[in-house]
C-alpha cells in the first residue's frame, strides 16, 4: 500500500460518520418544514412548475430539488389526489434509512475516489504522515519524495448538496507553500 493510502484512508470511517450526521440533519428539517406545512406537501416542497419559473433557472432546479427530496423521505396519505386538494404526508422511518444508508455509501465511494486522486496527484513517495482531521477540520499531509524533498498539502473537506439533492462530498488539497 502507498504510503499516502496508508495514513489518509484511515480517516474513511470518520468521513462516513459526518455523511450520517449530515443526512440525519437534512431529516430533521425536512420534518420540521413538513410539520409546519401541516404536513400537505403542497406547501412545503410543490412541484416546479415551469410556468412558475423559467425550466433552466437555478430557482426552478432549487424548487425541483426540494420537490425531490421531500418525495424520498415522504410517503403520501393517498394513492391519487384532486387537483386542488392537499396532499398530506409522513415521514417514512424505511425511506430515511435508505437516505442515510445511501448518503454513507456515497461518502465511502466518494473518499476513496479522493485517496486514489491525492495519490496520483502527488506522486511517488518514500513516506507521509498526517497531522489533523481533514474531516472535521482540516489536515496536513507532509510527504517525502523518492529525492527526498519534502512537500505539504493541506485538505478541508467540503460537504455540498447537488441541485438534484444528493449529498456529496468533496476534499480539495492544495500544496502549501
Amino acid at each position: 500500500m502507498n504510503p499516502i493510502e496508508k495514513v489518509v484512508a484511515p480517516l474513511k470511517n470518520d468521513a462516513i460518520e459526518r455523511a450520517e450526521q449530515n443526512a440525519k440533519e437534512i431529516i430533521d428539517d425536512v420534518k420540521k418544514q413538513l410539520l409546519e406545512a401541516g404536513n400537505d406537501l403542497k406547501i412545503c416542497a410543490p412541484y416546479p412548475r415551469s410556468n412558475m419559473y423559467n425550466a433552466y433557472s437555478p430557482a426552478y432546479w432549487i424548487a425541483a430539488s426540494k420537490y425531490q427530496l421531500f418525495r424520498s423521505l415522504c410517503k403520501t396519505r393517498k394513492g391519487s389526489h384532486m387537483m386542488n386538494e392537499p396532499i398530506l404526508a409522513d415521514m417514512d422511518s424505511n425511506y430515511k434509512a435508505k437516505f442515510i444508508k445511501q448518503a454513507k455509501e456515497d461518502a465511502a465511494a466518494q473518499y476513496d475516489a479522493f485517496v486514489a486522486k491525492l495519490v496520483v496527484k502527488i506522486g511517488e513517495v518514500e513516506d507521509a504522515k498526517l497531522v489533523g482531521n481533514h474531516v472535521w477540520s482540516f489536515s496536513i499531509l507532509s510527504v517525502t519524495k523518492k529525492d527526498g524533498t519534502t512537500q505539504n498539502w493541506k485538505t478541508q473537506q467540503i460537504i455540498n448538496v447537488s441541485k438534484y439533492g444528493k449529498l456529496f462530498n468533496q476534499w480539495p488539497t492544495r500544496k502549501v507553500k
